[in-house]
Parts: structure tokens; sequence; C-alpha cells
């Protein structure tokens, strides 16, 4: 598995989140996280969804990367550093991989005995479980029209 800036996360897992709002990384994202070199999951809540972004430093170096690609005095640059650097939180892991969601992440995502991880490539979401079947669906419908828009890199000049 492809660790650090090319650490893709796939799959979807179901865990408990238990009394003390516990909760278990799945294996394959924690062999991705490579949590033995940084025991941290950052964990964002979403702006326009019930779940939260969460990923590695790596993915917040690419967040980074493309927000100061925007002018440094634009108006969405300034919301999207706000919004970032005032609710992401810096979760570590215990040696098995739990994390401890504070109270406020587990609210925003509607969490309540259990977590849906949904790999995302770069990044992964947690999700109340029951609340991943309509946007799964809804991404499916948007999924089947856009594949017929890719292109082979190989028959566009890129390299294989």
């Amino acid at each position: 598995m492809r660790r650090g800036a090319g650490a893709r996360f796939f799959g979807s897992y179901v865990n408990k989140i238990d009394a003390k709002g516990r909760l278990a990384t799945p294996a394959a994202f924690r062999r991705a996280l490579d949590l033995a070199t940084e025991n941290v999951i950052y964990c964002l809540p979403s702006t326009n969804e019930p779940c939260l972004e969460c990923g590695g430093a790596d993915y917040i170096d690419y967040l980074l990367s493309m927000i100061e690609d925007l002018d440094p005095y634009s108006e969405k640059r300034i919301a999207l550093e706000r919004a970032m650097a005032t609710q992401m939180s810096p979760i570590s892991t215990d040696t098995e991989g739990r994390i401890n969601l504070p109270e406020e992440l587990r609210k925003h995502a509607q969490l309540n005995g259990q977590a849906l991880f949904a790999g995302h490539i770069r990044s992964f979401q947690i999700w109340n479980p029951e609340l991943f079947t309509a946007p799964l669906d809804e991404a499916k419908k948007i999924a089947s029209e856009a594949k017929r828009s890719l292109r082979n890199p190989a028959q566009n000049g890129g390299a294989e």
C-alpha cells in the first residue's frame, strides 16, 4: 500500500463507537496513514455534508497547496483558510489505531453508535451509516455520466 503523498483510501467500513466516543480506524486506512510515523488523523467537518473529511499530514499539505494557488487576499482563500484553521482537529490515535472523536465532530456527522469510514482516494470521510446511502446513490448517478467523458491518458499524450 502506498503511503505519504501517494496514500490512497479505498473501500468502506462500519465500526462501533463506544460510550467514551472511541472509534477504531480500519486497518487498511491505518496502513495508508502510516500511523507508526505520525499517530494523528486530521478531521474537518464538511462544509456541505453531514460528515467529517479526514486524512493524514499529506492530505493537509494537498489542501493547503490548492488554497495557496488562490490570490492571497481573495474572499475564497480567506474563507477556506479560516474554515480549515478554526475547525480542523488533529486527533491522536492510540497504539491500536483508535481515535476519540470530540463531541462537536460527532454532532456534526450525526454519529450515534456506529461510524462508516468511506474511502475518498486521497482522504476518507466519516459518516453516520444511515445518512450515507443517499449521497452514495447520487454519486453513482453522477459517476455513471461522468465516466463517459473519461479518456485514456495514453491517447491524450499522457505518460503510462
